[in-house]
């Protein structure tokens, strides 16, 4: 269950934190702390006004948990999880791409999206296997290493928000393809869910499962914003 905390702070203004070019919010003057212990802070200037802005958005005297700080949230899993020990990191998204969803076919996938993934991954040197059947798929060996390969390769800010978007889907190559401009949010989320989208289709609106999957691509769309602000991208760019 959530931890429910109370604004204290008055002000939220933006400033250096920690030494090295690094800055990020801080509450009446001070740097916010991390659960571990470390200090909110990040080298993109546009990501660290993004982040203030968060803080700002808590009115005063209410009540917050985690979940009203999604870019905060994500911040604190590059800082704390992935900046001191990638290799976990990697090794979770690459068990996901060992059993990855997208590779096991279906008729309510689109099949013209799922063709422009594999040829960007093809490109990438990601051959991975594909069935329409459904016991479980073994991946060539070759596939797991050059997949390995791949992620070594990533910014550790691209890991944070695969970090999200991979339990989400169920999927390692979706969200890379997102995240490389190869598919747009709308077919990512579409394809990533195509079963519940079609059996909302199909049976009429049912109201949990329809707030699951906005649930769900809200976190994509978080995490998404969080590694283009990352990357110095303005909003809206």
């Amino acid at each position: 269950m959530a931890q429910f905390r109370k604004r204290f702070w008055k002000q939220v203004t933006v400033g250096p934190v920690g030494g090295g070019g690094l800055s990020g919010p801080l509450l009446d003057g001070r740097p916010v702390k991390l659960p571990a212990g470390e200090l909110l802070a990040v080298t993109s200037p546009v990501l660290a006004e993004a982040l203030a802005e968060e803080w700002r958005q808590i009115a005063e005297g209410a009540q917050f948990t985690p979940d009203d700080l999604a870019l905060t949230r994500i911040a604190g899993s590059h800082i704390e999880r992935v900046l001191p020990d990638r290799a976990s990191m990697e090794d979770a998204l690459h068990a996901y791409g060992i059993d990855d969803n997208l590779c096991y076919q279906s008729a309510a996938q689109d099949e013209g999206v799922v063709a422009r993934i594999r040829a960007w991954a093809a490109e990438q040197g990601l051959h991975p296997a594909m069935t329409e059947g459904l016991m479980p798929l073994t991946q060539p060996e070759a596939y797991g290493t050059a997949l390995k390969q791949y992620l070594s390769a990533l910014e550790p800010a691209t890991l944070a928000a695969l970090g999200v978007m991979v339990p989400i889907t169920g999927s390692l190559l979706l969200p890379l393809a997102l995240v490389h401009d190869v598919i747009s949010f709308d077919e990512a989320v579409h394809l990533a869910h195509a079963d519940e989208y079609r059996q909302l289709e199909q049976w009429g609106h049912d109201k949990e499962l329809a707030t699951l999957l906005e649930k769900r691509n809200a976190d994509i769309a978080d995490a998404l914003r969080f590694l283009h602000l990352a990357q110095g991208r303005k909003p809206n760019s």
